[in-house]
């Protein structure tokens, strides 16, 4: 288990920047070999994917559960640049509940080129429409960058800051247009950006030679329900160590996930060892 990580926990004023914008941008959080390698079985999963679901060369391409496609994918779980930052957001309990790949071409040449973000939304699925608000923070999503968008339309993430602590939908004042108060993140590959579930946010439209590829990673607490996984498959399990285990859902206690026993969550034992018992909760 990576002492490194002790290198990266979140400073004050990440913690306010991510509490009152939404979200936080870590640069270089892959080295370029790294981004290499993961681009490698990035594309080898998009045209397998291709040919599964009969895609064409302009469509875009999703795949869920990205996280057991490739071992490589595993160093995403307990990144050192970023894992420490998720700790100290959403505490001890946590586990990956989602491992989503995009792979977006440019779109065909037919395709309005007047089109401003596509779908802009919060994440969450079913507790987006059936909670109560104001939502709490349930989970957060980092997004692995590996293309280049630090150009005009590249598909680069748009959101709107500060808006996870909005009870409605953002302003929208030219209905054609984006959200009111709508940024663009243009950057560079290798690059991790944390988001809040309840930031809204969407896709902006590829018009470039540049394909899109990002790569979700999405963590909770643990008692709720994973969307990557009711069970990983045991062979992946047995590739990880406690901690990756817990991030991957395992547990020793039908009740653990309500009632966390030690065995449970390694990973509160390692912070009570290196960061000191009043740090855990």
């Amino acid at each position: 288990m990576d002492k490194d990580w002790l290198k990266y926990c979140a400073t004050d004023e990440q913690l306010q920047t991510f509490n009152d914008e939404g979200y936080l941008i870590v640069n270089d959080a892959l080295s370029p070999e790294m981004v290499d390698k993961m681009t490698i079985a990035i594309d080898r999963i998009d045209a397998e994917e291709r040919k599964r679901q009969g895609l064409g060369p302009n469509d875009l391409m999703k795949k869920f559960r990205t996280i057991a496609a490739d071992d490589l994918f595993l160093e995403l779980l307990d990144n050192p640049k970023v894992f420490p930052l998720l700790w100290d957001i959403l505490g001890w309990n946590i586990q990956l509940y989602i491992s989503h790949l995009i792979v977006y071409p440019s779109e065909a040449p037919e395709v309005s080129r007047t089109r401003k973000g596509a779908g802009w939304h919060q994440d969450g699925g079913r507790p987006v429409q059936e909670m109560e608000r104001p939502h709490p923070r349930l989970s957060l999503k980092v997004s692995y960058w590996f293309s280049d968008v630090r150009g005009p339309d590249r598909g680069a993430m748009r959101i709107v800051p500060g808006s996870h602590k909005l009870d409605e939908r953002p302003p929208q004042s030219d209905p054609d247009g984006d959200l009111d108060d709508a940024i663009e993140l243009q950057i560079k590959p290798g690059t991790a950006v944390l988001f809040d579930r309840r930031l809204w946010h969407s896709r902006g439209w590829n018009y470039s030679d540049v394909t899109r590829k990002v790569l979700f990673i999405g963590y909770s607490y643990r008692w709720l329900r994973g969307l990557d996984y009711n069970v990983m498959p045991p062979e992946l399990l047995a590739k990880c160590d406690p901690i990756r285990r817990q991030l991957l859902g395992d547990g020793v206690d039908i009740k653990g996930w309500w009632q966390p026993t030690d065995e449970d969550v390694p990973l509160k034992q390692w912070l009570m060892e290196h960061r000191g018992e009043g740090y855990v909760r």
